[in-house]
């Protein structure tokens, strides 16, 4: 059996995270600078308060929240306590999005510890589904740092923390935990060298627009699956409705990001139907 390598994987879980809610409108906060952890509260209430302002604003915020929650977890005491889950959830989601914004330096720097809070969290909490759902994404992203490794230990423990995510709340991030799955069925090889199913995804994609129908991306993935599943009438309907959604003035900040992720999708479809 051909090993399932990391140059295989692609980019399966940007689908999650590209698709968080655009920022709300955060007073206070700056995320223009790197902070500075000697500047930052020591109260990990106050931390807490601050990675969400500084995760809403986007950019370097993702740097500041994740210093703001490794400064609340230095707290050996409290960083064992049921409560810390609220801190080791935001880190590691703040891990994510930086992935998200970029898979360089930063985002690699920041992985095992991100990696480890979001599984402390799924132990601290198993009945919510954060750390379960962010854990899913982290483990994407290390796989694609496993270069020439066989990653399809981690792929299926991707799926079984997606699963987790699916079980607790579906809805959760717009449709996420369903729209991250059914991505990595819509782009993994299929089997013996891993566990590729577009008709799977199909239906996974389905659910994620049910749970979510205004959300673009749901639309956008659920037709990269079709096509994959040869159901090219179909993903033709749901980039249009992508294309609809995207107008909406409430994803204005990810307009441009996610036209871009469009466009792929629409050179896919033409390219399978020649034109």
């Amino acid at each position: 059996m051909r090993m399932f390598r990391a140059t295989a994987f692609g980019l399966f879980v940007v689908s999650a995270t590209a698709a968080c809610p655009p920022a709300a409108e955060v007073k206070g906060g700056d995320a223009k600078a790197t902070m500075n952890s000697t500047e930052l509260p020591s109260d990990p209430t106050a931390l807490i308060k601050l990675a969400d302002e500084q995760l809403a604003l986007g950019g370097v915020g993702y740097k500041n929240a994740q210093l703001a929650m490794e400064k609340a977890l230095s707290n050996a005491e409290w960083a064992g306590q049921k409560a810390s889950y609220e801190a080791h959830f935001r880190l590691a989601r703040a891990a994510a999005e930086q992935c998200t914004l970029d898979e360089g330096a930063a985002c690699q720097a920041g992985l095992p510890k991100a990696m480890e809070s979001a599984r402390r969290a799924a132990e601290l909490s198993p009945e919510r589904v954060e750390g379960h759902y962010y854990m899913a994404q982290l483990i994407g992203f290390s796989a694609q740092t496993q270069r020439g490794a066989d990653i399809k230990p981690m792929l299926n423990q991707m799926v079984a923390e997606s699963e987790n995510a699916i079980k607790l709340d579906e809805k959760f991030d717009n449709g996420g935990p369903l729209r991250m799955l059914g991505t990595v069925y819509t782009r993994a090889p299929a089997p013996p060298v891993a566990i590729g199913d577009p008709e799977k995804a199909v239906q996974l994609l389905n659910r994620a627009v049910a749970a979510a129908p205004e959300h673009p991306l749901n639309h956008v993935y659920l037709a990269e699956a079709q096509i994959a599943d040869e159901r090219y009438q179909d993903a033709e309907v749901a980039i249009q409705k992508a294309r609809k959604l995207l107008g909406d003035a409430k994803w204005a900040s990810k307009r441009s990001e996610w036209k871009d992720v469009l466009a792929k999708v629409e050179r896919k479809l033409k390219a399978k139907q020649g034109q």
